[in-house]
């Protein structure tokens, strides 16, 4: 029969069995080579020269795998690498201010430079201590938006309190009453920096009450409870609170001399940002 099934010998078998293995173990060792050389390559052949080192065979055998050039050192201009708020990373403006030197007048003079676009100031002084006053409207209404100011002090030069009340009795007349009060501050010689005059300004003209200490002063503006058109400013200055103390140190045999200066750090309230609708409950 055409079909029938083949008889195989012992020897056939085992034949079979031979060529089976050979091919097995041909593929297993092109297998096992591939793995090694793969093992030996990465790492820009690391491997390799470690294994030929530990042979003692690195003075016959050239290294196969070439490490690439380190890239060239290109001097890249400086970009802005995350997003920061402009008023953080913008020029410090007005560095100059801070340091020019303020003319010296004394509390007579600084006075008298409040009144001078029109009515006089009022000066008082007796027994070492000395009053300021002045008082200014504006507006044809019946009842007039009115400035006042009164300071206080017990030196020629220094001040102890300065009080300024607003009264914005007339709407129209407001503008010029912010700038009447800036130009009053600024005449009369409040020594502060830049910044704080505008944050100050800027808190009188938005009517928002406020208390903080800057400039070695501490200011607060309120608004009247019983009148919501009448402010009250209060600028008090504050004590001295630098100290320079004269301290011997000694120094390799040498006698030296350190100054101790103590300022205290101050802070300005951030602005409370309003939600753009109500949080509504869960």
């Amino acid at each position: 029969m055409a079909d029938k099934a083949e008889l195989l010998t012992p020897l056939m078998r085992l034949r079979r069995r031979h060529r089976a293995a050979k091919a097995f173990g041909a593929l297993l060792a092109v297998g096992l080579a591939l793995l090694f050389g793969i093992v030996l390559s990465v790492n820009d052949g690391r491997n390799y020269q470690r294994l030929v080192t530990w042979l003692g065979m690195d003075k016959y055998l050239a290294r196969p795998f070439a490490a690439s050039p380190p890239p060239a050192l290109r001097a890249r201009r400086t970009t802005l690498l995350i997003d920061a708020p402009p008023r953080l990373i913008r020029p410090v403006a007005g560095l100059r201010d801070r340091l020019r030197i303020l003319p010296h007048r004394t509390a007579h003079e600084r006075c008298e430079r409040l009144g001078e676009d029109g009515l006089a100031s009022s000066f008082q002084a007796a027994g070492g201590d000395w009053e300021c006053l002045f008082s200014t409207q504006r507006g044809t209404t019946p009842e007039p938006s009115v400035l006042f100011i009164q300071v206080k002090g017990a030196s020629s030069s220094t001040f102890r309190t300065f009080r300024l009340k607003l009264s914005l009795l007339d709407p129209g007349k407001d503008d010029e009453m912010f700038k009447l009060v800036a130009r009053s501050i600024d005449r009369f010689g409040l020594e502060m920096a830049p910044e704080n005059l505008h944050y100050l300004y800027d808190r009188i003209r938005t009517g928002l009450s406020f208390s903080s200490r800057f400039d070695g002063y501490r200011v607060s503006y309120e608004r009247e409870r019983d009148d919501d058109r009448r402010f009250n400013l209060l600028i008090t200055q504050l004590p001295e609170t630098s100290t320079c103390g004269q301290s011997a140190v000694s120094s390799n045999g040498a006698s030296m001399h350190s100054s101790i200066v103590r300022f205290p750090i101050e802070c300005l309230p951030l602005q409370q940002r309003t939600l753009s609708r109500p949080i509504q409950p869960n």
